[in-house]
């Protein structure tokens, strides 16, 4: 009985364990590189401005969360966003280009080629009650030709990660 409940507590610990790298937390803000790094793993993608670093952290198999992780100049965390939301699509317009889009959004994990070579649609799934996905469609050249949310069919919403 005493092992039984030992296993149940061990497995219950890497439940939380496992959790705990999805997504950041405010315990990271003032944290270095390092410990987001142990933390979240890698970043996909990284991109600075003037004012410090941003570090991309996708989630889920098709990117249902993506987090940017905000560093300062001496790389110490200053900030986090989930930025796969509706407010932010929102901002996506016509003649965007890919690279301003990456900088609000980042990459989408789910794309389509277009026939005729008119271009390629990004995909994003994200958290929602609705099984709503936000789609755009760039030409050839890397710039938004349009923008818009498609329902999936209900059978197909299911997510991974945190809601």
């Amino acid at each position: 009985m005493e092992l039984a409940r030992l296993s149940l507590r061990l497995v219950f610990v890497l439940m939380l364990v496992g959790c705990s790298g999805y997504a950041p937390n405010a315990k990271l803000i003032g944290q270095d590189r390092q410990s987001v790094i142990q933390l979240l793993g890698q970043p996909e993608r990284e991109t600075v401005s003037p004012s410090g670093k941003k570090l991309h952290f996708p989630r889920g198999p098709a990117g249902s969360h993506t987090y940017f992780i905000q560093l300062d100049n001496d790389d110490r965390v200053i900030g986090f966003d989930q930025v796969l939301t509706e407010e932010r699509f929102a901002l996506i317009t016509v003649g965007m280009s890919r690279d301003e889009v990456i900088e609000l959004i980042g990459v989408s994990k789910i794309t389509h080629g277009l026939a005729r070579q008119r271009g390629y649609v990004w995909h994003y799934r994200y958290f929602t009650d609705q099984c709503k996905s936000f789609v755009i469609e760039f030409t050839q050249t890397d710039t938004v030709r349009g923008s818009g949310y498609i329902i999936r069919s209900r059978g197909k919403c299911k997510y991974v990660g945190q809601g």
